[in-house]
């Protein structure tokens, strides 16, 4: 078992004893990875996938970002392994910001900050606020080169964010976009080309999008990964409805025989 894989089962173990987990997706949603998580006796909100984790790990290791931003905390996994991986490589600085309306958002963030408590996430600060609006007074005048967004996936608020945080965004920074298969997702990040960020999509189980506008930092992205592809703007209504109905009744059936 790798390091990454060690701190992954750490964090998990912990959130088990502090809430509980039901394990999601086992093989993946839209890609082969996962296993995602949910709050044992919830609906959601879902984790990112086991296998993403991996792929943000890989990322850390390789550019060592110095701070980083994230647009939605939920239940607090993310950006615990975030933290978790920046500390161990100079990290300095992480910064969630969530307005705790998804699912028991109260709950969830009080879960996300016992989890830092208990991993002593020393790097992470969690901040409660809507995007983009109060993501001036969460950033505090920091500049940063890693940005995780993964808010409310729908079509414009996603694009909101992303212009929200471009103002906070170091010249080489690292965009990054979660679920990119759902709506609102793949029109943010063709607003993000159009502004000269440079693309790249990781085939994860939920898909993962980064994007720079350094030519050579993109580069060194694309080498870390071995199923990229161009982002395609792809609307499937169908499958989002299929997902939301796997989500609200614990269906795996339901969620891929849709997804394919």
């Amino acid at each position: 078992m790798t390091r990454m894989d060690t701190l992954i089962d750490d964090i998990l173990t912990h959130l088990d004893r502090i809430a509980g987990l039901d394990t999601l997706w086992r093989r993946g949603a839209v890609h082969r990875g996962g296993p995602h998580y949910r709050l044992r006796g919830t609906v959601g909100p879902v984790s990112i996938g086991m296998d993403e984790c991996r792929v943000f790990g890989r990322l850390i290791e390789s550019l060592r970002p110095k701070r980083c931003f994230i647009i939605g905390n939920a239940f607090g996994l993310s950006s615990a392994f975030i933290a978790k991986m920046m500390e161990r490589c100079g990290g300095l600085s992480i910064v969630t910001l969530d307005n705790q309306s998804e699912g028991d958002g109260e709950r969830n963030a009080a879960i996300a900050e016992s989890l830092r408590l208990h991993l002593s996430c020393d790097l992470l600060v969690n901040r409660k606020g809507s995007s983009p609006e109060d993501v001036p007074r969460a950033a505090a005048g920091q500049s940063f080169d890693l940005i995780l967004i993964d808010g409310l996936h729908r079509h414009p608020q996603v694009t909101r964010d992303f212009v929200g945080v471009s103002d906070i965004a170091a010249p080489d920074a690292v965009f990054c976009w979660h679920d990119y298969w759902m709506f609102g997702i793949p029109q943010s990040v063709a607003e993000a080309q159009r502004r000269g960020i440079r693309c790249v999509k990781i085939n994860t189980s939920c898909e993962i999008v980064m994007g720079t506008r350094d030519v050579d930092l993109f580069t060194r992205i694309e080498a870390l990964y071995d199923n990229t592809e161009a982002p395609r703007k792809r609307l499937r209504p169908a499958a989002f409805l299929k997902a939301c109905h796997a989500l609200a009744t614990g269906s795996l059936s339901a969620w891929r025989a849709g997804a394919r």
